[in-house]
């Protein structure tokens, strides 16, 4: 047992008699060094530690209890949730009937107690006065406190045994259960002691970060270089003093600043300031990388070292101590070569060894002689550290001698590559990209070619700092996959190279200015503990300051500062020679020129191809010697052609072909990383396509933008602004005379116009010109500003919403498998055979499409091999488990014709199941079996058989069939269907080709027309004797078992027969099924995934909670995963509005607007929904055909309009079937919500159209346009109305029906239905003609008639508003019925 230790409590609150009941109180006592638990707490764990509770007073003496981990219930006050609260290492004292808590207990465990009453704080929040932690799950959890007398404390009740095992609610931990919790410790007033200095200023708590601050004693000027620089430093004891506590040190010896006068307020206004790091825009102007490579840099990377010390123009910057980590060994391998500068540089040099890797590593160490590489070898172990191996060419500087020796010593391989074999070495892509790179830097600013050492050095290391898109790095930057840890780039991206700065120059004497101008030439490797940056100095000669600044832009501005600039330009002009022009480098390094890319006059737009590419040179082999990506692992590598591959007997493997498929060549590629590989001369040419486009062209795609030039010919911003004759101005907008310098993924860069990158890559081009400050140039501001509004108005909501691009595994609640084996171990966890059952189904039918090859047998040599497999879906209509059989066929070449089976409309269902009742015809249905395998295919391919064939498993087949998955198995089953319906003597109706009629006769002698209805493999067959046609369509293609019959499910609804109250039989179409298995569907997510988040209500008698507004909702966005099911939820209710669910329709088509990003709100509002369905779920679409009663006297069918719109005449088919059978009436309700919504103030359109007495099609939609006016939102409503009833008016006719005069249009808007009734009635706004000619134009044919209806008679006043009450089950019950029935 542990020793025992004294607490200290208030001695209030002690019961005479155990626990007072059920509820208590969990109260803050700072004065209570340790938690303390009455008896009301359900004890959990005895920690065996006792200790001795003493109150105020010692004459009451000291009593000993237990030390424990006790649990009680507390049920939020706001929203009703109940938490288990957990305290760990409390005291146990059973007579007390409250408990108390101990603030400092819970802070230690990272919970925030705000003890603070909200009436004393100076902003309150949520947050005051309130315990905020998180539950168990991660959850965020506010406990707000409540005022006892002045003491805070939580309502809590006793918790049984039996309730906390149950664990049915949230558990919430107060106090740490590992910590071990001494109030007595010292450490609590060392830390915070320490987070103030002697003279009692706070220091900043991130740049301390809670860890104990070093303190030095005294400080020791040494007699090296580095030491005389900072002791020089005038602000040397403020920086000293910003960096650690400092115990001993006059801070006026250093400042020439009286501690006691000034410099405290100095010191404490300035400790506050925290430097802003370099943002990615700031970072790719510096580094000259684009924008998507600046972004991932700076979040992969640290810049820790970037703090603002005491002085705000002169400072130096600290390292981290992750700075202070040396790693001895790297894990990989390195490759070397030596580079040879045409110019030698100020310090001598005229080499350089490269270091590098095949994931964009680097290093260069400059050398006077090649002999000296062994020096380098020693700097790469001393700097960053011994690789495994080192990979060099034959070079007997690399290969012998010191540098051999020092590798062996430093137990590091040293592997040479093949003679003449340069592609082996990863060394030499390094070297050309460093070159091309210090090249284009130093060609940028201006800088004397004498100086390329400096430019090389510093390139390698931000070569080394960037995220790449290499494949290998996954994200990160070659230096963190090389170190292993997350690298900081403070000493790089501070400032640009050849950027003016000023540095501190000590040897000067007053008068003279000790800030001196100068240019950074990059970060001082080994120089100093601070960051130390080379500056050039006039002379030509560098010196490494740790106190460096950027010019500011007083400075630059300022003549005395531009006149000392120009006279060190002069002087190192004279020391170092002129700045280099393009000529000085060689011409393999130059970024080319397109000789066909004229720099001319042209505007915007294409220039335009050659009219002839000089032809590639053919030697020998065509192969030999390509240069592609080639597929290598999980990455694209680029790899050349080097040889034919050859057998053991030394010949050639394979033969050569005209056609590349039948080419049997063998050849050996080797790759970028130094290995090699046989490919196929098909698999190479296959390669060499994809990277062409049909004119043979190479294909590469953008890498980044790095380098820019303005031409002659630019526009300035005098030229931009035109006026013309008439005194008006205009800007001009033209990119020519701008070129970018792009750098393609294949590693190769071009000089393209602004004009073709600004058409094919906008937002790059837009990202690159903010990054460079070019957007206020006349060639970007006219269309840059734009590009990136749109930009962030798309692309934030993808970042947001980052569940789009992942693969969904569940449908409808259910869970999904990916393979055979996930298919049965869901079975299992699930204790049914759903998946099994369905995939023996899918295995019993899928064999016919097999010719399965016997062993031995040859394949024939014109058939492509694709792969196939398995996959699951769930059925839409009644969640059915389903297993299809598909073929690979991404792997084959698309056809040049249609590759999809269409699919029957909607309303053209329930158009011809209201014809059937009112031609008194049956309806007859039938599923065919395996539809895509019932056509022969049209490729030629084969597979190798999977488990799923059992004994088979392993043999080759020949596909025969049209497999699903293939890209002309959609059109081959349509082709095949068509045969059967022509075979049948049907045609297709040009209206809905998925239609098919044909003229019969009754055997009384009148005639009609039979209808087919396709959706794919579902039939419905409209006949006065049904059966028999489906007996001849099952000849010709199988159905399936049992389908044969009338309709019961047909596209998830239930299709039935009813007769109504006037004895007229129809069919119906009730959703209830689907409703029902979806709402259960969602119930189990729920249950499932957000026991404690979400839950469907018991009392929702509206679809929506009274008052909601989506627009308007402002809670938190959802997390991925719960915006992918909000997506989920709402394709789910919209296919019940598509089954005739429109009392819902209004709502559901609300909630779409929003799924892009989805907010908490939004999914609460869809589970009211589906709370509302649960209830509701009983409905029926009754398609009735009987006729209308309509006041055709309410109608103004006799007005004259041909002085308005002359003799117009509805435009009639001239192709149509001649009209059999019984005509029908066409009635269509419209309404508009005018400015419904008031984020953007749009109204919403909503119609109703009727065929007879059965409603056919429905809409509630959000208008796409802002209108002033009721009237002009009602017209906008009515054009789309008449321009749907247009459509169906056409497909009627088309389908052989006779239409009884115009449609009859009900609106109730009197001033639009005067407008669309009365010729005489006249356009008073121009911005509402389109939509009110349209309408009169359409009246004026005899199309429609405009009538007036009262708006509670509207049944289209349901789809454009939220209703409710008696209004809602009026409108509701005229269009479906039973939803209402049972109240």
């Amino acid at each position: 047992m542990s020793a025992v230790r004294t607490v200290f409590i208030r001695p209030r609150g002690v019961a005479s008699v155990g626990t007072n009941g059920n509820e208590s109180t969990l109260e803050l006592d700072s004065h209570a060094d340790t938690s303390c638990l009455g008896g009301g707490a359900l004890e959990l764990f005895d920690h065996e530690s006792p200790v001795n509770v003493q109150g105020y007073d010692p004459a009451l003496g000291a009593k000993q209890f237990r030390t424990i981990t006790g649990a009680m219930a507390f049920t939020h006050p706001y929203t009703g949730r109940r938490y288990h609260i957990v305290i760990h290492q409390a005291v146990s004292i059973p007579d007390l009937d409250h408990h108390l808590l101990c603030p400092m207990q819970c802070r230690a465990h990272g919970v925030t107690v705000n003890e603070c009453p909200r009436m004393y704080c100076d902003e309150p929040t949520e947050e005051s006065h309130s315990i905020v932690t998180q539950d168990e799950y991660g959850g965020a959890v506010v406990l707000p406190l409540f005022l006892k007398g002045v003491t805070s404390s939580l309502n809590v009740e006793s918790l049984s045994q039996d309730e906390w095992d149950r664990h049915d609610c949230p558990r919430i931990t107060l106090t740490d259960r590992d910590l071990t919790w001494d109030p007595n410790s010292p450490v609590y007033e060392d830390q915070e002691e320490n987070m103030v200095d002697y003279q009692g200023h706070v220091y900043n708590r991130n740049a301390t970060a809670r860890r104990p601050l070093m303190v030095i004693n005294q400080v020791c000027t040494n007699t090296c270089e580095d030491a005389a620089d900072i002791s020089a430093d005038d602000n040397f004891g403020e920086v000293l003093q910003s960096h650690v506590n400092v115990s001993d040190v006059n801070v006026s010896k250093f400042s020439g600043t009286n501690p006691d006068s000034e410099f405290g307020t100095r010191y404490n206004n300035i400790r506050s300031r925290k430097s802003k790091q370099v943002d990615s825009e700031l970072l790719a102007k510096r580094w000259g990388i684009d924008s998507g490579k600046a972004s991932r840099t700076v979040r992969q990377t640290t810049q820790r070292g970037l703090r603002t010390t005491l002085h705000p123009t002169m400072s130096r910057r600290y390292p981290t101590n992750d700075r202070m980590m040396r790693y001895d060994r790297l894990p990989h391998t390195v490759f070397t070569d030596t580079l040879k500068a045409g110019t030698k540089s100020k310090r001598g040099n005229l080499y350089g060894q490269a270091y590098g890797t095949s994931f964009g590593w680097a290093r260069c160490h400059p050398m006077k002689l090649k002999s000296c590489a062994h020096d380098s070898v020693s700097l790469l172990f001393k700097r960053d550290g011994v690789p495994p191996a080192i990979v060099a060419d034959n070079a007997k500087e690399e290969s012998l001698g010191k540098f051999a020796a020092k590798c062996r010593e430093a137990d590091c391989h040293l592997v040479n590559t093949e003679p003449y074999s340069p592609w082996q070495n990863c060394a030499e892509g390094t070297i050309k990209e460093l070159k091309k790179g210090s090249a284009r830097r130093m060609l940028k600013s201006g800088t004397p070619k004498r100086l390329w050492d400096h430019c090389i050095e510093y390139e390698a290391l931000i070569r080394s700092h960037t995220a790449h898109d290499i494949f290998a790095l996954e994200g990160q930057v070659p230096e963190t996959l090389m170190k292993g840890d997350t690298p900081d780039i403070s000493h790089l991206c501070e400032y640009e190279w050849f950027q003016w700065v000023k540095y501190h120059e000590p040897t000067l004497s007053y008068p003279q200015d000790k800030m001196v101008i100068g240019r950074y030439l990059g970060p001082a490797i080994d120089v100093g503990s601070a960051l130390t940056h080379k500056v050039l100095k006039s002379n030509g000669k560098f010196v490494s300051r740790t106190t460096v600044r950027p010019w500011t832009l007083q400075e630059e501005a300022d003549p005395v500062d531009v006149a000392d600039a120009e006279a060190y330009m002069v002087q190192l002009k004279e020391s170092l020679g002129p700045a280099c022009i393009i000529s000085d480098f060689p011409e393999q390094y130059h970024t080319p020129e397109n000789e066909y890319y004229a720099d001319d006059d042209q505007e915007d737009g294409f220039e335009g191809s050659p009219d002839e590419l000089p032809p590639t040179p053919e030697v020998g082999d065509n192969y030999v010697g390509a240069q592609l990506e080639l597929p290598r692992g999980d990455a694209i590598m680029q790899g050349r052609v080097v040889k034919r591959a050859r057998d053991n007997d030394g010949n050639p493997i394979g033969r050569s072909s005209t056609n590349p498929i039948l080419d049997s060549r063998e050849y050996v590629v080797e790759f970028e990383d130094g290995t090699d590989a046989e490919l196929a001369a098909n698999v190479i040419a296959q390669s060499m396509y994809a990277q062409c486009d049909p004119e043979g062209n190479k294909y590469v795609l953008l890498d980044s933008i790095t380098d820019y030039r303005r031409g002659p010919t630019a526009l300035s911003h005098a030229d931009q602004k035109v006026t013309r004759a008439n005194g008006r101005t205009f800007m001009r907008r033209s990119t020519a005379g701008w070129k970018l310098c792009v750098t393609w993924k294949d590693g190769s860069t071009t000089w393209e116009k602004l004009s073709d990158l600004k058409e094919s890559h906008p937002v790059i081009t837009a990202e690159y010109a903010v990054s460079q400050s070019l957007e206020f140039e006349p060639a970007f501001n006219w269309w840059v500003p734009f590009t990136l509004k749109k930009r962030n108005r798309i692309i934030s909501l993808v970042k947001k919403r980052n569940a789009r691009y992942l693969k969904r595994d569940e449908k409808f609640g259910i869970k999904v498998p990916k393979s055979v084996k996930e298919a049965y171990l869901i079975d299992e966890e699930n204790g049914n055979t759903f998946w099994a059952d369905a995939i023996a189904k899918e295995m019993k039918n899928v064999r016919v499409a097999f010719k399965i090859l016997d062993d031995g047998e040859v394949v024939p040599r014109d058939h492509q091999w694709i792969r196939c497999h398995m996959i699951f879906d769930v059925k839409m209509e009644d969640f059915r488990r389903k297993a299809r059989f598909v073929a690979g066929g991404h792997m084959t070449k698309a056809p040049a014709t249609m590759t999809y089976a269409s699919v029957v409309s909607r309303e053209t269902v329930r158009i011809a199941l209201t014809l059937a009742a009112l031609n008194g015809l049956q309806v007859k249905c039938g599923d065919v079996l395996n539809a895509y395998i019932t056509a022969p295919v049209t490729e030629k391919i084969w597979t190798t058989l999977g488990p799923e064939f059992g004994s088979d498993a392993g043999k080759k087949a020949i596909i025969v069939r049209a497999l699903y998955g293939l890209k002309s198995s959609g059109a081959a089953f349509r082709k095949h269907l068509g045969e059967c319906m022509s075979g049948l003597g049907y045609v297709p109706c040009l209206a809905d080709p998925d239609l098919w009629l044909k003229e019969q006769s009754r055997p009384d002698g009148s005639m009609y027309y039979s209808y087919i209805l396709c959706y794919v493999d579902d039939i419905l067959v409209v006949h006065h004797d049904a059966r028999p046609v489906l007996d001849k369509i099952d000849k010709y293609m199988k159905l399936k078992e049992g389908s044969v019959g009338d309709p019961d499910i047909y596209l998830g609804a239930k299709l039935k027969k009813v007769q109504l109250d006037n004895d007229v039989w129809c069919w119906s179409l009730s959703p209830s099924k689907y409703v029902q298995e979806a709402v259960r569907n969602c119930e189990k997510k729920l249950k499932e995934k957000y026991p404690n988040d979400y839950s469907l209500i018991k009392n929702a008698p509206n679809p929506f909670p009274l008052g909601y507004e989506p627009e308007m909702d402002v809670s938190p966005v959802l997390e991925p995963t719960e915006a992918s099911y909000y997506q989920t939820l709402i394709g789910v209710m919209r296919w019940m509005v598509e089954l005739g669910r429109v009392d819902i329709a209004v709502e559901v088509s609300q909630l779409s607007s929003f799924l892009a990003m989805p907010r908490q709100g939004h999914l609460v509002a869809a589970l009211h929904i589906m709370s509302y369905l649960k209830v509701k779920h009983n409905s029926r679409l009754v398609l009735d055909p009987s006729y209308p009663v309509i006041d055709y006297k309410s109608f103004n069918d006799n007005a004259d309009w041909t002085q308005s719109y002359g003799k117009v005449e509805e435009a009639m088919p001239t192709n149509a079937p001649k009209p059999l059978g019984k005509e029908v009436e066409l009635r269509m309700f419209v309404d508009s919500d005018h400015a419904g919504d008031k984020a953007t103030r749009r109204s919403r359109t909503g119609y109703m159209i009727f065929l007879n007495m059965s409603m056919i099609d429905w809409m509630s939609k959000k208008q796409a346009t802002v209108e002033g006016a009721v009237f002009g939102a009602e017209f906008v409503a009515m054009k789309q109305g008449v321009e749907t009833l247009r459509g169906i008016r056409y497909k009627l006719r088309m389908m052989g029906v006779e239409i009884a005069g115009p449609s009859y249009v009900y609106g109730d808007n009197m001033s639009v239905i005067n407008n669309t009734s009365k010729p005489e009635s006249c356009l008073k706004k121009k911005s509402n003609s389109i939509c009110y000619h349209f309408v009169r134009e359409a009246v004026a044919m005899k199309e429609c008639l405009t009538t007036h209806i009262p708006t509670l008679k509207n049944f289209a006043d349901l789809l454009t508003k939220v209703l409710s009450g008696k209004k809602r089950r009026d409108l509701v019950g005229g269009v479906l019925y039973d939803i209402y029935d049972y109240d």
